[in-house]
């Protein structure tokens, strides 16, 4: 879990705990919405990077050559 993990969460309870005082049923169903966003992005950024380890290596075992 590094720090943009504790940001994330703690933007989620926060937000969740704000609006669940204005309306408990806004209060979830915004939490919901940034958990799933927060989801969505991490797995596109490891998708990206899965994707250039994978540009990486097939580099490295190319030789290096143009």
């Amino acid at each position: 879990m590094d720090r943009w993990d504790v940001l994330g969460l703690a933007g989620v309870l926060l937000l969740g705990g704000g609006l669940g005082l204005l309306a408990p049923w806004l209060g979830i169903a915004a939490a919901g919405l940034v958990l799933l966003t927060i989801a969505v992005a991490g797995a596109v950024a490891a998708q990206g990077a899965a994707a250039r380890e994978q540009l990486v290596a097939a580099v490295k075992s190319k030789g290096g050559e143009s």
